[in-house]
C-alpha cells in the first residue's frame, strides 16, 4: 500500500475534467465507473425520472409489497433500450483500454433474480455490451469473485467480467473486500459517480488504504432533456403494467 497523499472531488456535468485526469495517469492506476445514469441511461420510453412517472414510483411503495415493486420494475427493465448518457464515454474507454490502464465498473445493482429478470447480473453485462461497453478489455481482475459473507435479500455481492455489483451494499465496503481478497493495491483510485454518498464511501476507503483518490460527482444525465409525456397516455401505461404486467411502448400505447 501506499503514503496516502491526497484525496479530490469535483462536480462534473461532463468527462472533460475527468479526461483531464485521466490522460495523466500510468497503469498503477484504477478507474471505476458506476453505470446508471454515468455510462448509460433509459431511453424516453424506458426512463423514469420524468415527474409524471417519479410520482407513480413514490407512491408504489405505499400501494405495493416488495415483491410486487420488483415485479413491476422488471418488467420495465427487461426490455428496455438504452443509450450512452455522453457519447465522449467510447473515446475515453477506448483510451484506457489502449494504454492498458485498470478500468472496471462499480454499480449498486442487485444480482440474482429480480422480478421477471433471472439474473440481475447477465441482465447487466448484456445491456453494457450491446453498446459496446466490455469491462474484460481492461478489468485488473479477471476471474469471477464472490462475496458470500456479505449476501443480503438483495443478492450477493460479486465481481464478474469486470463488474463489481454490490446488490446494495455500501461502495466503499465491497470494493475494500475485493482489494483485500486479491492483495490488488493500486497507486490511485478515479470514480465517476452520480451518487454523493458513493464518492463519499469510497475515497473513506481509499483513506484508509492510503491509496490516493480522484472522485467526480457527475450530473451529465440529469441535463438531458426529459421526453414530452401525456399525463393519461401514462396513466394508461401504469394502470396495464399493474394489472397486465406489460408495458407498453408509445406505438403500443
Amino acid at each position: 500500500m501506499n503514503n496516502h497523499k491526497f484525496a479530490k472531488t469535483a462536480k462534473v456535468s461532463d468527462f472533460l475534467k475527468v479526461a483531464e485526469v485521466i490522460n495523466k495517469l500510468d497503469q498503477d492506476s484504477l478507474v471505476l465507473f458506476d453505470v446508471d445514469d454515468v455510462l448509460i441511461m433509459a431511453q424516453d420510453e424506458y426512463r423514469l425520472t420524468h415527474p409524471y412517472r417519479r410520482e407513480w414510483c413514490v407512491e408504489s411503495k405505499k400501494r405495493f409489497t416488495r415483491k410486487e415493486r420488483q415485479l413491476f420494475f422488471s418488467i420495465i427493465l427487461k426490455n428496455r433500450t438504452i443509450r450512452l448518457v455522453n457519447p465522449n464515454i467510447n473515446d475515453i474507454l477506448s483510451k484506457l483500454w489502449e494504454r492498458q490502464i485498470p478500468t472496471a465498473a462499480l454499480t449498486k445493482l442487485y444480482t440474482g433474480r429480480f422480478g421477471v429478470i433471472e439474473d440481475f447480473t447477465n441482465w447487466r453485462l448484456k445491456e453494457l455490451k450491446g453498446i459496446n461497453i466490455d469491462f474484460m478489455k481492461s478489468t485488473p481482475i479477471k476471474e469471477e469473485i464472490l462475496i458470500d459473507e456479505l449476501h443480503s435479500e438483495n443478492g450477493m455481492p460479486m465481481m464478474e467480467e469486470g463488474v463489481i455489483l454490490t446488490a446494495d451494499i455500501d461502495k466503499g465496503v465491497v470494493l475494500e473486500n475485493i482489494l483485500h481478497k486479491k492483495n490488488y493495491y493500486p497507486k490511485t483510485i478515479i470514480f465517476v459517480d452520480d451518487v454523493l454518498e458513493n464518492i463519499e464511501s469510497v475515497e473513506k476507503i481509499c483513506t484508509k488504504l492510503q491509496i490516493n483518490f480522484y472522485g467526480f460527482e457527475f450530473s451529465g444525465a440529469s441535463l438531458v432533456p426529459e421526453a414530452e409525456l401525456d399525463k393519461k397516455s401514462e396513466k394508461i401505461r401504469f394502470e396495464i403494467l399493474e394489472n397486465e404486467h406489460r408495458w407498453l411502448t408509445d406505438l403500443k400505447l
